[in-house]
């Protein structure tokens, strides 16, 4: 049912945004009474914040299934040209969507859990480990939050936000050397 009433939610909130969406037109989308919707959401807010939890949910599995099946030689530079068509793949799954929740509702107002943003943070701390010696970066949980925050800004960036007539494939290949160019640059001491 929680699924039912989140998938009617993002229907209705990418037909109509936010500011005309409400928890009876939600209701109505999904086939179900208003009171039923509230024996599992409180208001409108709370499905707001419940659909970016199962959106960043699905785009951290995409992510991890990627680096699950990563090569153990595999150079730095595929590692992360891997990573990068995973994050622009996830952010393709529900583009409208995800344009949505990014636009009106960015992290600073509906925050990722703590546990999604450690988890994308896990899994590229565990990348810039398996490649520990070619990077000079000194300290990796340090490098992993750089990076971590440069694919979020680029990876939105290229799917959201790009001028008109911008090719998106050539920013995203961009993006490699930016964050590859970051790990491996000399640094004083």
């Amino acid at each position: 049912m929680v699924d039912t009433i989140l998938d009617a939610m993002a229907r209705v909130l990418v037909e109509r945004g936010y500011a005309k969406t409400n928890t009876n037109l939600v209701a109505e989308a999904a086939g179900i009474s208003v009171g039923s919707l509230y024996q599992y959401f409180p208001n409108k807010d709370a499905l707001i914040f419940a659909l970016r939890e199962r959106h960043v949910a699905r785009m951290l599995h995409l992510f991890e299934e990627v680096v699950a099946k990563m090569d153990a030689s595999g150079s730095l530079e595929r590692d992360f040209e891997a990573l990068i068509e995973a994050l622009v793949a996830a952010h393709l799954v529900e583009p409208e969507l995800n344009r949505i929740l990014e636009e009106e509702f960015p992290s600073f107002h509906l925050p990722v859990s703590n546990h999604v943003r450690q988890r994308f943070f896990e899994a590229i701390r565990g990348v810039l480990t398996k490649h520990r010696k070619s990077i000079s970066a000194p300290d990796v949980d340090v490098a992993a939050f750089v990076v971590q925050r440069m694919l979020k800004a680029l990876v939105n960036a290229v799917v959201l936000i790009a001028p008109p007539g911008l090719n998106a494939a050539s920013v995203r290949s961009e993006i490699v050397p930016a964050v590859v160019g970051y790990l491996t640059a000399q640094r004083s001491n």
